[in-house]
């Protein structure tokens, strides 16, 4: 019987390019009020470039593009990482994870920097829903997933035994094996795709679940439980 749902956060409770777009209009916004560059321009050749070269590559594009005027890649970084997230959780998803509060103990495994994941957890309403948010970074960005620190952490916290702890996540590679590191089963969600790898992982460390969608976990639960 499970007694505990965690979840991962980008691309599985909501979708990370729109956290990136977001921040790509914030800086397109703040080129055009300092008159470097129209947002129209400057958001085209932001999104352009993440669709063709990946995320590494757009600030250097477009202080390329920006030659002539004097702007650095960590003054549009600090700009990018400071922003206030416009995003929103997948459709339905807020009043799901409310019905799933009621029964079960739930908290999120994040990673990145903290101060960045933590604003995006307040922009999504999440706080009202989750018993625990460990941001592994703060423990050092060796310790992001799937180290097994804050899957560890976080069964403490519920005071779980692993085989009753459920991990919901997107990514094989580092959400599948984190949760299997500690003895929690672990559902991927299958059908958000972001910039990680999303193929899956040989022998024992194939995810219990497969859905492709939040909302076909009641289904995995009702039996269970």
């Amino acid at each position: 019987m499970f007694r505990a749902l965690v979840f991962d956060l980008d691309d599985t409770l909501y979708s990370e390019r729109d956290f990136v777009m977001s921040g790509y209009r914030t800086v397109a916004r703040y080129l055009d009020d300092t008159r470097r560059c129209s947002f129209e321009t400057a958001f085209s050749i932001m999104e352009e470039t993440y669709a063709k070269s990946g995320r590494h590559m757009v600030f250097p594009m477009l202080i390329e593009w920006l030659s002539n005027e004097s702007i650095s890649l960590p003054e549009l970084v600090n700009i990018y990482r400071q922003h206030k997230p416009a995003i929103q959780l997948y459709p339905g998803y807020l009043d799901l994870l409310r019905k799933l509060a009621r029964h079960y103990r739930m908290g999120i495994i994040t990673d990145g920097l903290p101060s960045v994941q933590e604003r995006k957890v307040h922009a999504l309403g999440l706080r009202c829903v989750m018993d625990k948010i460990i941001y592994t970074w703060e423990y050092g960005s060796e310790k992001e997933k799937p180290h097994p620190l804050s899957f560890s952490l976080m069964l403490q916290h519920f005071q779980a035994e692993p085989g009753s702890a459920l991990f919901i996540g997107d990514c094989p590679e580092k959400d599948c094996r984190g949760a299997h590191g500690v003895g929690m089963k672990f559902a991927q969600i299958q059908c958000q795709k972001s910039e990680g790898d999303r193929s899956g992982i040989s022998g024992r460390e194939q995810p219990e679940y497969l859905i492709e969608t939040l909302f076909q976990l009641p289904q995995i639960l009702q039996p269970i439980n």
